[in-house]
């Protein structure tokens, strides 16, 4: 796989921001026992923008992952038109996955972690301060973390008592989604919890991993019916009510959405298009041209950028 981004090597080493080191030999040893080292991921960038046959494009491909060629890339998120925060394992550096961020105008990264605990999942939290994310802490127990941007201090966890998170998405100050890991191999839940002292309220259950908030202040989400058969839906927080919009490509859970409200979904190397009102998947584009042969995760920025996780 030819890659096109971060080629020079003064980018390797361009740390460029304060990273947080607080207790980065506290309960060092225990999280060894149950690190491991994940598979590779590499992250394309494309731009994508609507045709004049009322479809869509993609056009300057361009792969971000050579500043970790060996190591894991997943979980993109965008900050700012310019910057996008991911989930990353070095190779040769820790065996717990940290945050970096990319730059894309200055075509450089930076280490935006560096702990014992693993992290996840880093998604702008609302008013633009901070970001949260998903740790891994020592005993194993997954909890929602706020950290702010400004690196001022280590962070702290949004809802102590709530553990097993494997994702969220925020649908405003302070309310958020979670997906809370099923244990026992009962099924994973959708939990919403507000940081006023809101009870946790478990609002579906069979989900996929991919949470979003709509324009309208609604939550997407996949909803797993059965082993084959899967919906993107939508649950109105405000009049506590459900809606299906379509069922997925196979196998499919991860999705992005468009400004206009176009979904977004890949299937193997195929990237697709379901645009409001329609109830059948356009496919945009094959990437097994530039050697895709899955792509999974998905992130939209504002200036028409598409980030997505490919091998």
């Amino acid at each position: 796989m030819t890659n096109l981004f971060f080629t020079d090597s003064r980018f390797f080493t361009n740390f460029l921001g304060k990273t947080f080191c607080p207790f980065l030999l506290v309960c060092l040893s225990a999280n060894i026992l149950f690190a491991q080292k994940l598979d590779h991921h590499d992250l394309l960038l494309v731009s994508i923008s609507k045709n004049t046959a009322g479809g869509f494009a993609i056009s300057k491909p361009q792969y971000l992952s050579d500043f970790n060629k060996i190591g894991y890339n997943n979980q993109p998120n965008f900050f700012s038109s310019n910057e996008i925060y991911l989930t990353t394992q070095f190779q040769n550096d820790t065996n717990q996955t940290e945050i970096v961020s990319l730059d894309l105008a200055r075509r450089s990264f930076s280490r935006v972690t560096r702990t014992a605990e693993a992290e996840y999942s880093p998604t702008l939290m609302p008013g633009g301060k901070r970001f949260s994310s998903v740790r891994v802490e020592a005993d194993k127990s997954q909890r929602l973390w706020s950290f702010p941007l400004d690196r001022r201090d280590a962070g702290q966890p949004v809802f102590p008592k709530i553990k097993g998170v494997g994702y969220h998405c925020w649908l405003s100050d302070t309310l958020v989604a979670m997906f809370i890991v099923g244990e026992n191999d009962l099924p994973h839940e959708l939990v919403l919890a507000g940081t006023k002292g809101q009870k946790p309220l478990k609002i579906a259950s069979n989900i996929g991993r991919s949470l979003h908030r709509l324009a309208d202040g609604r939550l997407a989400f996949v909803q797993k019916a059965t082993g084959t058969t899967w919906f993107i839906k939508t649950y109105d927080p405000q009049k506590k009510s459900y809606e299906i919009l379509a069922t997925t490509p196979s196998e499919s859970e991860d999705f992005a959405v468009l400004p206009d409200g176009t979904f977004l979904m890949g299937q193997n190397s195929k990237l697709f298009a379901l645009p409001p009102g329609h109830s059948t998947w356009l496919l945009i584009e094959d990437l097994s041209k530039y050697q895709v042969k899955k792509i999974t995760r998905l992130a939209v920025g504002s200036s028409g950028q598409l980030a997505m996780v490919v091998n």
